[in-house]
């Protein structure tokens, strides 16, 4: 009995893992990218997609950092790699200061990363 309801914890657990993501609607998306100025936001990072959606985060300074999920019919990314690994910061910006690729396009704006 002992075991059984160990494994059911650890599999409550490792379940909630993948499922802390806030699901980006549609009409949602261009909002889950917007051009943030605050002094405290720190980026937004792609950790990665499953067959289903492509995982990012939004991380902030001193809040918590927001993760979420596009479904991968909204977005289309240029180079996908699986989840869990190494994230790569993005940027609705083009910057000058390091070297960056495209990553993919909501509407009409173009999404740069990290290389």
């Amino acid at each position: 009995m002992r075991t059984i309801t160990c494994t059911l914890l650890m599999s409550c657990i490792l379940m909630g893992c993948t499922t802390d993501f806030t699901e980006v609607k549609e009409s949602g998306l261009n909002q889950a990218f917007i051009l943030n100025s605050s002094p405290t936001f720190l980026g937004y990072f792609y950790l990665g997609s499953d067959k289903t959606y492509h995982y990012f985060v939004s991380k902030w300074k001193y809040e918590r950092d927001r993760r979420f999920k596009v479904p991968k019919s909204y977005l289309a990314v240029k180079s996908e790699k699986p989840f869990g690994q190494k994230d790569v910061q993005i940027f609705t910006f083009k910057p000058t200061t390091m070297d960056t690729d495209e990553f993919g396009v909501i509407g009409q704006t173009r999404i740069y990363r990290e290389r």
